[in-house]
C-alpha cells in the first residue's frame, strides 16, 4: 500500500493508493476518526488543530469547536510557523511547530494504523513548493516524531496535478479535458487555509513516463482562506462600531478581541454558506444576489449580532485580496502587507521571466479554489482556461500517494522485476506506471552560507534543480584554534533585506588549529531539500573530515503527546 498525507495548514487529509486484483491502480482518501461534541466520528478530512484538554491532546473537529469557545487550549495553523522559532505556552508547556505537527500526524498514524490492512513502509507528505530546507526539516522530523520511519516529501502543486492526471487516465480519450502527450505549462494555483502556493510546471506524458519539471516556484506566500476571513472579520467589525457609535476607549481589548473572534467563525461560516449555494445554483440565477445569513449570539452587550450578506457583498469586504497594486516591493515585510492572490502569480511570472502567453492551462487546487471569485479573477487575469481536480481538497492527498506507486513501481523496474500494468493512453499509445515518474523539483530561494559571521555566500542559486552537490576549495579561513560557526540561509540573493537565517552550527576541531588556516567545505542537498556538508581541513600536521549534517542537532523526543483516540472515548 502507497500512503500520502497533505498536512494542511488548517486541514490534513490522508490517501492511500493500493494495485487491486485487476491490475488497477486504486486510489482513495482514508476516513479519519476524530471526537465531535462526544461522538467518535470518521471523516476525510482532518482539522489540523490540537485541543489540550485534561484527557489529552485533542485533533480534529473537537478542536476546531474549541477554537472560540477555550481558545487559550486551541493551537492553528501551526503549518505557518514550520522554520521558526515560535513556540505556544499550554498550561506551562511549551511546543513548537513542528512538535504540533507531529501531534496532527501522531493523529494521522493512528487512524491508519487501526484499519488494520493499511501495510506501510514509506509515507509521503506534502509541503508548499516554495518550503525552504529548515521548513521541511521540521515537516520531516514532526512525521519521525509521530512515528513515521521513511519519510519522502513531495511539493504539493505536483502532487494536485498528478492526482488529476490519474483522474485523466481513467476517463476515454474523447472525454479528457488535456491532451498531455505534448509538453504542457500548467501554471498550478493552490489557494488552501493558509497558504497560496503558485508553481509553472512543464508536464508529458509519454512512453518514457510521465515528466514534470517545476519552470518557476512563487516564495512562499502566507495568504489563505483564513486572510479571507480576517478581512471580512475586520469590515465587519468596522463597521458595527461605526453603526452603533463606539469609540476607541470604550472597550476592553479583551472585550474587542472577544468581538473579534466571533466574528472570524461568523465570516467563515457565511463564505463556506455562499460557496456552496453558488455551487448548487441554477444556471438561471444571478449569482451577485446570492446570500447567507448567520446569527452570532450575545455578540455586544448581551445582544445577538444577524449577519445577511450577498456574494457581492462579500467580493467588497475582501476586494484587496484581488487587487494587485503592480507595485515592485523591494522588501518581503512589504509584500506581506499588501498580499493578494494576482500579486502571488504575477511575481512567479516576473522572477522566472515566464511570458504569461506561455502558460497552456491554470489548474486550481486548495479549497479556496471552489470560490468562485477566485476563479473569476484568476481566469480573468491571465486568460487562460482553468482546469480542476474532481475535489480540490483532497487531489494533494491522492497525488501524494500516487507518486509514491509510480517511484516504488519504477525502483522495482530498475532492479529487473516487472511493475504493475495500469495503462495510460495518450492517444499515440500506452504507458503503464512501471514506465517512472521524473519531477524536477527546484529551490524557490537561494542558500548561502556565512563563516566565522562574514559576508554570506551563496552556495546553491535560487532556481536550482535537486539533487545537486558543491564545493568551495580553500576559499574560507578558521578564526579559531577550537572550532568553527557555520550559519545558514535562505534569500533571493545576497542582497536581500528579508533574508532569513535558516540553522546555525558549531563544530568542534578534533586538534587544535593555527588561526587562518584554510578549510574546504562539501555540501550537498538531497531530493527532500534536505542540506549536509562536510568540512576538509589539514593545518600541515594533522587533516581531518567532519561531517556536518544540518539536521543532526535535532533530538527526536520521545515524548508521550496523548493523542486521545477512539478506545479513550
Amino acid at each position: 500500500m502507497y500512503l500520502g498525507i497533505d498536512l494542511g495548514t488548517t486541514n490534513s487529509v490522508v490517501s492511500r493508493s493500493f494495485v487491486d486484483r485487476n491490475n488497477n491502480l486504486v486510489t482513495e482518501v482514508v476516513n479519519i476518526g476524530q471526537l465531535d461534541q462526544d461522538n467518535w466520528e470518521k471523516h476525510p478530512s482532518l482539522p489540523s488543530m490540537v485541543y489540550f484538554s485534561d484527557e489529552g491532546r485533542i485533533v480534529g473537529r473537537e478542536a476546531k469547536r474549541q477554537r472560540y469557545q477555550d481558545r487559550e487550549h486551541v493551537v492553528t495553523n501551526a503549518k505557518r510557523f514550520m522554520g521558526t522559532k515560535h513556540r505556544w505556552t499550554i498550561d506551562g508547556e511549551s511546543f513548537d511547530a513542528k512538535e504540533i505537527g507531529a501531534i496532527v500526524l501522531q493523529h494521522c498514524k493512528k487512524a491508519i494504523d487501526r484499519e488494520g490492512n493499511m501495510k506501510y513502509d514509506t509515507v509521503v507528505i506534502t509541503v508548499p513548493a516554495s518550503f525552504n530546507p529548515d521548513q521541511i526539516s521540521d515537516t520531516i522530523q514532526a512525521a519521525k516524531i509521530a512515528g513515521f520511519e521513511d519519510v519522502i516529501i513531495k511539493h504539493e502543486p505536483t502532487a494536485a496535478l498528478l492526482s488529476f492526471i490519474d483522474e485523466e487516465a481513467l476517463k476515454q480519450p474523447k472525454d479528457r479535458i488535456v491532451d498531455f502527450s505534448t509538453s504542457k505549462r500548467i501554471l498550478v494555483f493552490d489557494l488552501g487555509g493558509g497558504t497560496c502556493d503558485t508553481s509553472v510546471i512543464d508536464v508529458k506524458v509519454d512512453d518514457a513516463g510521465i515528466i514534470f519539471t517545476e519552470r518557476g516556484v512563487g516564495r512562499y506566500q502566507e495568504l489563505g482562506g483564513i486572510d479571507f476571513d480576517a478581512k471580512l472579520a475586520t469590515g465587519l467589525m468596522n463597521n458595527f462600531f461605526q453603526q452603533a457609535g463606539i469609540m476607541e476607549g470604550d472597550l476592553t481589548d479583551y472585550q474587542k478581541d472577544e468581538m473579534y473572534r466571533k466574528l472570524l467563525l461568523g465570516a467563515e461560516t457565511i463564505k463556506e454558506k455562499i460557496s456552496s449555494r453558488i455551487a448548487n445554483a441554477d444556471s438561471s440565477v444571478d449569482v451577485e444576489t446570492i446570500s447567507a445569513k448567520h446569527i452570532i449570539p450575545d455578540f455586544y452587550d448581551h445582544k445577538p449580532l444577524k449577519l445577511v450578506l450577498t456574494k457581492k457583498d462579500y467580493d467588497e469586504y475582501t476586494k484587496d485580496l484581488y487587487t494587485d497594486k503592480n507595485i515592485r516591493f523591494k522588501r518581503f515585510e512589504d509584500l506581506e502587507k499588501n498580499k493578494n492572490i494576482i500579486t502571488v502569480i504575477r511575481k512567479t511570472l516576473e522572477d522566472y521571466d515566464i511570458p504569461p502567453s506561455s502558460i497552456d492551462y491554470i489548474f486550481m487546487t486548495g479549497g479556496m479554489s471552489k470560490f468562485l471569485t477566485v476563479r473569476q479573477k484568476v481566469e480573468a487575469y491571465l486568460n487562460k482556461p482553468i482546469i480542476m481536480p474532481q475535489n480540490p481538497m483532497d487531489a494533494v492527498a491522492r497525488g501524494a500517494s500516487i507518486y509514491q506507486h509510480y517511484k516504488v513501481t519504477d525502483m522495482t523496474d530498475r532492479n529487473g522485476s516487472k511493475g504493475t500494468a495500469k495503462k495510460f493512453d495518450t492517444g499515440t499509445g500506452e504507458i503503464s506506471h512501471r514506465d517512472g515518474i521524473t519531477d524536477h523539483m527546484m529551490l524557490a530561494e537561494a542558500i548561502l552560507l556565512d563563516v566565522n559571521e562574514g559576508l554570506p555566500k551563496i552556495i546553491i542559486p535560487r532556481k536550482t534543480f535537486v539533487p545537486y552537490e558543491g564545493e568551495i576549495i580553500g576559499e574560507f579561513r578558521t578564526s579559531s584554534p577550537s572550532g568553527i560557526k557555520l550559519n545558514i540561509y535562505a534569500a533571493e540573493d545576497e542582497f536581500d533585506s528579508s533574508m532569513r537565517l535558516q540553522k546555525s552550527l558549531e563544530k568542534a576541531f578534533r586538534f587544535p588549529v593555527r588561526s587562518g588556516t584554510p578549510f574546504d567545505i562539501k555540501y550537498k542537498i538531497n531530493e527532500n531539500k534536505e542540506i549536509s556538508m562536510k568540512i576538509v581541513i589539514d593545518d600541515g600536521i594533522h587533516s581531518d573530515e567532519m561531517d556536518l549534517s544540518v539536521y543532526s542537532d535535532f533530538r527526536i523526543e520521545e515524548r508521550d503527546l496523548k493523542v486521545v483516540t477512539e478506545d479513550d472515548i
